[in-house]
């Protein structure tokens, strides 16, 4: 699949619309014109006088730049004679003079060519200090992040265009160019299409002030919950994200439009976000519904499309701070590219790294006695120091009481029994989370990456691209101090002063060494392709990719030898014995190692795939041409995990699929003097996969896009998708306990105990892929009499069957029916059914989940004061989230009602407003969470909240600070939750929502942006 809009090729037939439509010639060969910094490449041209058409065709060849023209206004006539070192538009503007034509240069970096003269019948420019309409799919700038359309011409009086650009066209005619956008693989000249498609520029991203990718994206309105961040959350520290607060993994990531594979240290459920150098992204495209009928499975809740930087003229730095109380990040990245006639590459390296941020620096987690907030008391015992206990049960020697606080004496001195006495009755109480370090809220990171992408042209028509991109990534956290949880501690403990076995509750203090986790990813994402033209308007593509992750990760300090740690309590020496007692050093190093040995854990994720495919236009039909595209992929995935002397899970599968999509416009007005403008069009789509481990998929997906007037778009869409059993769920290890240990009751013989029996853990082979349907049914208005507004309204529902869960062997038993084979029982006697011989512990489809919605948006930009303004507000309303997750349970309604995995608050929205003067811009942007309830029973009401985020940018040029030498120089502040608001208490572990929460608070970055 191709980059969309930016930089992808772009060929075949082009149209445009504005009460009059022509046909238009699309030529280009790889990358647009604009560099990643704003500035303009310039290329050695030298070309004679020839036909114009030829000589544009020329110079999109030479400068990879996207050109659009109408072939018969260049008919019969001859360019000049074009020589220099020139940018696109210089050489275009020199071949069209005393052609009555000029060039305009496109919000994507494109270049129209049109009448130097306005059309006799174009609409009048607008109102003095309005701005005027582009066209019925401009989406007016947002200071805040706000979805944009890509491949749109600009609004007009909005332009700092310089004599022949974008600025001189208000009152004209949009040209509009054919782009492909995520939610389909054709390309189309509307980036409003049948199916919603939201899209996130890189200014975007650092106009928020979120420090990653995954916190950028949970902060949107279509992600309604997200995983959590550290070691309370779903993904400990690995980037994801749940589209409609839809179940994790769900979600299919692409890069660049290519599926990547599920991470091995992600259990190979999902793709790990933060693999991506964010110094590397150049937008964000979103699919909030699903889509498997154009890119294959996982696509259940929708499409996170992940594009990354293919362009850079000259070196571009970036350099980046951010500041929180207690936590702090920054990256630096450095880029160089360029381009010729023979082509073009990019290469760009970038370090980033983020402290980490533990518990212990959030007052919140102080002591664990939540009753401040209206809830529980939630500490423990399990402090430094911590509580000494009677082993049965009578007081303590020499105390009036059986248990004990361990109390803080000066170093050196021993304890005694009179040392309790003080202490005798009370315990030492806290919150076991937080002691020490406490648990990670945000785990420190470092990743080093580097990005490439190249193309090159072998001819006029044909082209080989490459793209890399690898990067070490590295996450830590050192947490509480180790646990000892009610150890018996013998009388013959060296440090056991009471003379009998005791028992302690104690965390040991941070000298001993911390609870830590340090995980270690290398990923590896390699393309190489080759495109171009067959025939003329048909495209064809090839890449073959391989993308990777090899990683280990360390625990320490959490899972205890029970016999070396037993070993030490029971010591009588000095250099053998742990002491439980102290808030110091409790034993040597190698007794310490010994008791609490760090555990390894390797894991490989790998996914190898080559796909194919032909683009063009199949017949030209009354009302247009019909776009076709056709292509097959195959694929191969491979998964592995492995704790050495413990467990090891390997597997792997081989895919393949073909897939085909058409437009077929329906209707178009009547056609005058030039064709008429299409009012409606139907898309179709339809794919079969089949996977070598369970089978096949087909999926399907239509839309519908109607154009009544020329600023309206009236849009509906249906798409079934499907989400295949992981490599984990396929490939089971088979164990077998005893019945006796899961303690099983018979339903059918009255409730006895099942003993004797065993469960078998195997893999299931009847499992199937989790299937689903979605809905969108939407309207795009730009209306002429408020120009430069846009409102919009999407109705959505997304339903997902037979969700895949693994099967508690009680549930097997109460619902024998529902799962034949999963229970064996021996013959029966006198009509009772036998006593059971086997229950399977496997995975299972079933339950459901099914959410309504609707997204909307408002949007108004103008110039006044010698300033650009712009302000609009959306919001997403969920009206059902409802779930279906064991037999015979009832429908769950997950509504504004808090979950540990996935539910939707009812509203979820933002406001925003810029202003951009030009050597300055500010914005501000307000993000809502609407009100919900606490997990049953409770009924604490949460949310109901708004946070605020602020950015501000000074171009430097600008200001005339000496800087000649740099293309461009911009120096940003982003300040995001500006009211240090933190997570709410809720009522179960671990006291606040994961799924709502970001233990940053204010958080502050500051960018330094520079280009030569």
């Amino acid at each position: 699949m191709l980059d969309k809009g930016f930089n992808g090729r772009r060929r075949g037939a082009s149209r445009f619309r504005d009460g009059a439509a022509v046909a238009l010639v699309l030529l280009s060969c790889g990358l647009a014109g604009a560099s990643e910094s704003g500035a303009t490449p310039s290329f050695r041209i030298d070309q004679p006088s020839q036909p114009l058409a030829e000589s544009l065709r020329a110079i999109a060849r030479q400068t990879g730049v996207s050109i659009v023209f109408d072939p018969g206004k260049v008919s019969g006539r001859k360019s000049l004679a074009v020589s220099g070192q020139l940018t696109a538009s210089q050489a275009i503007a020199k071949a069209l003079e005393g052609s009555g034509l000029a060039p305009i240069v496109m919000g994507d970096g494109s270049i129209v060519v049109r009448p130097a003269v306005a059309p006799v019948d174009a609409p009048q420019p607008a109102a003095s200090g309005a701005v005027q309409p582009a066209s019925p799919t401009v989406r007016a700038p947002a200071a805040g992040v706000q979805p944009v359309r890509l491949a749109q011409a600009p609004s007009p009086t909005l332009s700092d265009s310089g004599p022949g650009g974008a600025s001189e066209i208000t009152g004209t005619t949009a040209w509009l160019t054919r782009v492909e956008v995520t939610g389909s693989r054709l390309k189309r000249i509307d980036a409003d299409g049948p199916t919603p498609v939201n899209v996130y520029t890189r200014a975007d991203i650092e106009r928020s002030g979120q420090p990653t990718l995954e916190r950028f994206i949970s902060s949107l309105n279509e992600t309604s919950v997200s995983p959590g961040e550290g070691g309370l959350g779903q993904t400990t520290g690995q980037g994801s994200v749940q589209l409609r607060g839809l179940p994790l993994g769900s979600t299919l990531v692409l890069i660049n439009g290519r599926r990547v594979q599920a991470v091995g240290s992600s259990s190979g459920n999902y793709f790990n976000l933060n693999l991506i150098p964010m110094a590397a992204v150049e937008r964000v495209e979103i699919v909030p519904v699903g889509s498997s009928a154009v890119y294959g499975g996982d696509a259940l809740a929708g499409v996170v499309n992940i594009i990354l930087k293919k362009a850079i003229s000259g070196i571009a730095l970036d350099a980046r701070i951010g500041s929180g109380s207690g936590i702090g990040d920054g990256s630096l990245s450095i880029g160089t590219g360029g381009s010729d006639t023979a082509g073009s590459f990019l290469l760009l390296a970038s370090f980033n790294k983020v402290t980490p941020l533990t518990m212990s620096e959030r007052g919140f987690f102080k002591d664990g006695d939540f009753r401040r907030f209206g809830g529980v008391d939630a500490r423990t015992r399990s402090c430094t120091p911590g509580t000494v206990s009677s082993a049965n049960g009578a007081n303590l020697p020499g105390l009036s009481a059986s248990f004990a606080a361990i109390p803080v004496l000066a170093p050196g001195q021993p304890l005694t029994i009179s040392s309790f006495a003080a202490t005798a009755g009370q315990a030492n109480l806290c919150n076991s989370m937080s002691n020490g370090n406490g648990l990670a809220l945000v785990h420190g990171t470092e990743n080093l990456a580097l990005h490439a992408a190249a193309e090159r042209q072998l001819n006029a028509a044909w082209s080989a691209f490459t793209e890399a991109t690898f990067a070490k990534d590295r996450l830590y956290a050192q947490q509480a101090g180790a646990l000892l949880s009610n150890v018996l501690v013998p009388a013959s403990n060296h440090y056991n002063p009471f003379g009998v076995p005791v028992r302690v509750t104690t965390r040991l203090g941070l000298e001993n060494g911390a609870e830590a986790l340090a995980r270690d990813t290398d990923f590896t994402r390699l393309l190489l392709g080759l495109r171009g033209d067959i025939v003329p308007g048909w495209e064809f593509e090839t890449a073959i990719s391989t993308t990777r992750d090899d990683g280990g990760s360390r625990t320490s300090n959490t899972s205890a030898n029970v016999a070396a740690r037993n070993a030490a309590l029971g010591a009588s020496t000095a250099a053998a014995a742990l002491n439980p007692f102290t808030t110091g050093q409790a034993a040597s190093e190698s007794v310490l190692k010994s008791i609490w040995p760090d555990s390894v854990r390797d894991s490989h994720g790998r996914k190898d795939q080559v796909s194919a495919f032909l683009r063009g236009s199949l017949l030209d039909l009354p009302a247009g041409p019909l776009d076709l595209i056709a292509g097959a992929e195959t694929a191969r995935d491979r998964y592995q995990t492995a704790n050495p002397g413990v467990f090891q899970i390997a597997g792997s599968r081989s895919s393949s699929a073909v897939f085909g999509e058409v437009r077929v416009p329906l209707w178009r007005t009547a056609a005058g003097a030039n064709p008429g403008q299409e009012l409606a069009a139907l898309t179709l789509a339809a794919r079969r996969d089949r996977y070598s481990d369970f089978g096949s998929a087909d999926t399907y997906q239509a839309g519908l896009e109607v154009r009544p007037a020329r600023t309206v778009l009236l849009r509906a869409s249906t798409a079934t998708s499907f989400k295949p059993p992981t490599l984990l769920q396929t490939h089971v290890g088979e164990t077998r306990l005893t019945t006796d240990a899961y303690g099983l009751l018979d339903p059918l013989r009255s409730n006895a105990q099942v003993l004797g029996g065993e469960v078998l853990r195997v893999t299931n082979p009847n499992l199937d892929p989790e299937t689903g349907r979605a809905f969108s049914l939407g309207a795009v208005w730009e209306p002429e009499s408020a120009a430069g507004t846009r409102l919009g309204l999407t109705v959505w529902r997304v339903k997902i069957d037979g969700l895949i869960s693994l099967l508690w062997p009680q549930t097997a038993l109460d619902n024998e029916a529902l799962f034949p084979g999963f229970v064996t029982r021996l013959p029966g006697v006198g009509g009772q059914p036998g006593p059971v011989s086997r229950v399977l512990y496997s995975e299972v489809n079933f339950g459901h989940v099914d959410t309504v919605g609707a997204d909307m948006e408002v949007a108004h930009a103008w110039k006044a004061a010698g300033a650009k303004w712009s302000a609009g507000a959306s919001a997403t309303r969920t009206a059902r989230h409802e779930v279906v997750l064991a037999p015979g349970a009832p429908v769950e309604d997950r509504l504004a009602r808090r979950a540990v995995d996935y539910w939707s608050p009812k509203w979820k929205g933002r406001v925003f407003a810029s202003v951009d003067q030009g050597a300055w811009s500010l914005g501000i942007t307000s993000r809502y969470l609407g009100a919900y309830l606490d997990t049953a029973p409770s009924n604490r009401r949460l949310g109901n909240y708004w946070v605020h985020d602020l950015s501000a940018t000074l171009n430097l040029k600008r200001l005339g600070l000496g800087l000649s030498a740099a293309k461009e120089s911009a120096l940003s502040l982003a300040i995001a939750n500006v009211g240090d608001r933190l997570p709410e208490y809720v009522g179960t572990y671990p006291y606040y929502d994961v799924t709502q929460g970001d233990w940053r608070g204010r958080y502050a970055g500051l960018r330094l942006s520079m280009s030569w």
